[in-house]
């Protein structure tokens, strides 16, 4: 094993010019053999880091999240630790939720949950142009062979072209929903063709020149549209990655509408958060989510024959994060990958060993090497509701300190969720509904947990014969036992708890839209 992730042989044969792209070549040898990657933080944000992304040449990294604020990072420098990132000069109304860098480093495009975007120029740090949508922008892209044209995905249900060379009052409609349009990316290789993630609708290919209908609809196995909230091209733009709510991520040819294939992991669940997915190695080999149970997943794609495959188990779990993993990109330029989520820092991992990095690439990590206990739904009301302490979006302390109300807030949306899938499969077999669980004032035991009662999923023994090491805390007996129920269940209870979410709204005092955009990603119908 060792020998595999020696460059020794590597600096020989680029020596004799066998091997063109050195570094992109080792880093894929040393991302192979490896059970677990190297990694540090990179800390400046004072909320959650709802959004990343790198610069085309890699050498930029630009955040933004709960802040409100774009922060930008010479990445470079960030990796060895000089230097501060540089933050734009114009706050957004309310959080971030998406970004994007225009291919000549100019300008930074960002939007968010105050219904628009704001185009940011990079030397003078000062807004330039301001795009508007009607509800939060959740995503957008900057088509590839002109930086002035943007197309934008949000929560009014509008999927939208904005050309900056005529006018910034006026857009295209591409298409309208009734629910919300998470996620559209730009084709890197054909012009004008755009790929768009929808809550009802799933996955949709558009030609712009013909936008009125989609080119195709990508479809689940059985040929329905599923709850769709992220999508990504591939760097040749043949294959399609997509996120889809309490399912595992999906793999779709360019050409077909049906699954290529799905990515599995026993512990792996996306129902709470707004989630984005990447590809990553050095021909895309790979594919990248972050999940609900804290960690990063990459699965190591097959070789395509045409069906549906079943990808189980993953190449790496990144363990590391303290809560929810939500954003994932892959910088190719210095073979990185960058996460971030529910936390105020944004984590980097790599297969070489960059200064005040720390783990290690061939030992297997057994959990977070800084683990925390997971917060109660009665922990949460604690620290908010009783110590009078409501959370709010006032960031006029400008701590990096991680927020345990935050932390709280989000453990018990997702265990209320898993609670809620496992109720609903018991129901069937005569026992006790997620409804009558969060809603029936007269029963004595209506706040008891029952999930914590629920035997634990029979150990699923994968092709290695190895199973993933969990913390022993709730959250991850959660996560099993929701397993262990067959997929199509998982989506089955859509709003069955929302007496749970307005009860929280009332203790998530501060930015009100801004929860009730976090209760509809969260809850959706």
């Amino acid at each position: 094993m060792a020998n595999s992730v020696s460059p020794l042989k590597y600096l020989c044969e680029r020596e004799y010019g066998f091997i063109p792209e050195f570094k992109s070549h080792l880093f894929n040898k040393r991302l192979n053999a490896a059970k677990n990657l190297f990694r540090r933080d990179l800390v400046c944000h004072f909320g959650c880091v709802n959004a990343i992304e790198f610069s085309s040449n890699g050498e930029l990294l630009v955040s933004g999240g709960d802040d409100r604020r774009v922060m930008l990072w010479q990445f470079g420098q960030a990796l060895f630790d000089y230097g501060v990132p540089l933050q734009m000069k114009c706050m957004h109304q309310s959080n971030i939720f998406c970004l994007g860098i225009t291919s000549d480093n100019q300008k930074i495009y960002s939007g968010g949950n105050d219904d628009m975007v704001v185009a940011h120029n990079i030397e003078t740090r000062r807004p330039v142009e301001v795009l508007q949508h009607q509800r939060a922008v959740c995503s957008l892209s900057i088509d590839p062979f002109n930086d002035r044209i943007v197309a934008t995905a949000g929560n009014d249900g509008r999927l939208l072209l904005f050309d900056t060379r005529s006018s910034t009052n006026e857009s295209m409609v591409i298409s309208r929903s009734r629910k919300a349009f998470h996620g559209v990316m730009y084709h890197q290789q054909q012009m004008g063709i755009v790929v768009s993630a929808n809550a009802r609708d799933g996955v949709a290919l558009w030609d712009l020149r013909f936008a009125k209908h989609p080119v195709m609809r990508y479809v689940g196995n059985h040929g329905t549209s599923q709850n769709c909230m992220s999508v990504r091209f591939n760097s040749l733009g043949n294959h399609i990655l997509a996120l889809r709510r309490r399912l595992p991520p999906v793999l779709y040819s360019l050409q077909s509408p049906e699954p290529v294939a799905e990515f599995y992991h026993q512990d792996y669940y996306n129902s709470c958060t707004m989630k984005s997915c990447c590809f990553a190695g050095e021909a895309d080999q790979f594919v990248m989510s972050g999940s609900d149970d804290f960690n990063l997943y990459m699965w190591k794609i097959p070789d395509i024959d045409g069906s549906n495959i079943a990808v189980e188990p993953p190449h790496l779990v990144l363990y590391g994060h303290r809560s929810i993993v939500n954003q994932v990109r892959y910088n190719p330029h210095y073979c990185l990958i960058a996460s971030s989520g529910v936390e105020k820092i944004i984590k980097v991992w790599s297969a070489f060993q960059y200064p005040q990095m720390r783990g290690s690439l061939l030992e297997e990590a057994q959990g977070s090497d800084n683990p925390r206990e997971i917060y109660s739904h009665e922990d949460y009301v604690s620290l908010v509701h009783n110590s009078g302490i409501f959370i709010s979006h006032n960031y006029a302390e400008q701590s990096t300190t991680e927020d345990p109300r935050m932390m709280a807030y989000f453990d018990s949306l997702v265990q209320r969720d898993l609670e809620c899938v496992a109720d609903v499969t018991d129901s069937l077999d005569g026992s006790s509904t997620c409804g009558s669980l969060y809603n029936n004032s007269d029963s004595s035991d209506s706040d008891q947990i029952v999930a914590d009662f629920l035997p634990l999923p029979p150990k699923r023994v994968n092709q290695n014969s190895a199973r993933s090491q969990r913390c022993p805390n709730r959250l991850a007996r959660l996560v099993a036992t929701a397993s262990r129920y067959p997929k199509n269940l998982r989506s089955q209870n859509r709003g069955s708890h929302r007496s749970d979410y307005r009860f929280a709204a009332f203790l998530y005092e501060g930015d009100l839209k801004s929860f009730r955009n976090r209760q509809e990603m969260a809850c959706e119908t």
